[in-house]
């Protein structure tokens, strides 16, 4: 809890620098130590030991994470999408990290959080935000596509006969387009599929 930024996020490494004092949400960082602090806070699992001033810190602490998520997700032309791999811990924007991940709306972590947004009281910020995520996922889904991996590449393929719809990690902030990005820092935008 001592990590915790008074924005209510959470860096990927305590006191450190560069992209390491990001806002982490990448694999499900945040989102995981939110979870713990939960089950810490309603003393559940192996936590029915803990006193009432930890579960009480602990539920603070989750209540400035779920504002950070409400803070963070990211405002597009005036509308609600979802959130970054990283976002910045002063301006809260999304942020690049490694090479490979730029700042963009990624798919995989905004599942940990709307997931985690759903296990809270209704409020109308919290449904609101969680209905707009939920809309974006639906309007950026890929179908008729599948992904081929060799020892060297990662590719998105068209494939009509795929029905089942797939969503790419990352999405350009402003045009929804998928991303890739490889090791090399450099951006491959899946521009013919829209």
């Amino acid at each position: 809890m001592n990590m915790q930024y008074s924005n209510g996020g959470w860096p990927q490494i305590y006191n450190s620098s560069g992209y390491h004092k990001h806002i982490t949400y990448n694999d499900n960082a945040m989102v995981n130590v939110m979870i713990l602090l939960d089950e810490v806070a309603n003393r559940q699992g192996n936590f029915s030991f803990v006193d009432s001033t930890l579960t009480g810190r602990s539920r603070t602490a989750v209540a400035k994470g779920v504002d950070n998520f409400l803070r963070t997700q990211v405002v597009v032309n005036g509308k609600l999408t979802v959130w970054g791999q990283q976002h910045d811990s002063v301006t809260l924007k999304p942020a690049g990290a490694r090479a490979y991940e730029v700042p963009s709306l990624c798919a995989n972590e905004s599942v940990g959080i709307v997931k985690f947004l759903k296990t809270r009281p209704a409020t109308s910020q919290i449904t609101a935000s969680i209905k707009a995520a939920e809309e974006w996922f639906k309007a950026v889904k890929l179908t008729g596509s599948r992904i081929v991996k060799t020892s060297t590449d990662v590719t998105l393929v068209n494939d009509p006969s795929v029905t089942t719809p797939i969503w790419a990690r990352s999405y350009e902030i402003g045009t929804n387009k998928p991303i890739f990005v490889g090791r090399d820092g450099i951006v491959k935008i899946q521009a013919e599929r829209y």
